[in-house]
């Protein structure tokens, strides 16, 4: 039993770290190619974690070959159009100008039935009100609509917005985020100063941030 739960975590270590060294994305966005890893990945790791007989040192080798195998093949689909084409196919446009590309829907097997169930989800009812709708290398559904039927904006309207930015966590969960900090162009001084302005406490925080603009907001930690 502990020999199985040893090899368990040390797997569970070395497929974290490989996955990480691949650079994966979440599940929702990868392609063929690397869903294919992540499955014989798991596989290479199930074996030698239920049968003692088979040596650990091959499941290890195993899973880093693999790695690697999947790193090459990345760098070269960068670096030959040619290759990443075949490897990770081409986006494929289902709907043009509001028109289905009835030969791109049954080469691609997708119904009419998932297309409009896609239309919909964008929050759009038909694909008279779309402009493209492209089956990305990823497997989903991008749709533009029409710009009729796009929301206004506010440079649309003559409205001017400032730009915040985005809020950088420097605390979180009463933790100082040293290397967010250090992004953000603070330091522990310039930290430490907001803090005692406004009688606040790292510990005693859920979160600090500080956007783009140098605007503050905070949130306690309920007792």
């Amino acid at each position: 039993m502990c020999v199985v739960l040893l090899r368990t975590l040390i797997f569970f270590l070395l497929l974290n770290g490989s996955m990480r060294l691949m650079g994966k994305r979440q599940i929702g966005e990868i392609q063929l190619t690397e869903f294919i890893t992540a499955v014989m990945l798991s596989e290479l790791a199930l074996l030698p974690i239920t049968n003692s007989d088979i040596p650990m040192l091959y499941g290890v080798l195993a899973v880093l070959a693999l790695c690697c195998f999947e790193i090459i093949s990345a760098h070269l689909c960068q670096k030959l159009p040619s290759l990443r084409r075949v490897v990770e196919g081409r986006p494929l446009v289902l709907i043009s100008g509001g028109k289905i590309m009835e030969k791109n829907l049954s080469a691609s097997r997708i119904s009419t039935d998932e297309l409009f169930a896609t239309i919909r989800s964008a929050g759009l009812t038909g694909p008279e009100e779309v402009s493209y709708v492209i089956l990305e290398q990823t497997g989903t559904l991008s749709v533009i609509p029409k710009e009729t039927h796009l929301p206004p904006t506010a440079e649309a309207l003559g409205i001017k917005v400032k730009s915040k930015g985005i809020s950088h966590p420097l605390i979180i969960d009463g933790k100082t985020e040293t290397r967010t900090l250090g992004q953000t162009g603070k330091d522990t001084n310039w930290l430490e100063k907001q803090l005692k302005n406004e009688g606040l406490k790292a510990k005693e925080l859920l979160y600090f941030c500080v956007d783009d603009e140098g605007n503050i907001s905070y949130e306690r930690k309920k007792q």
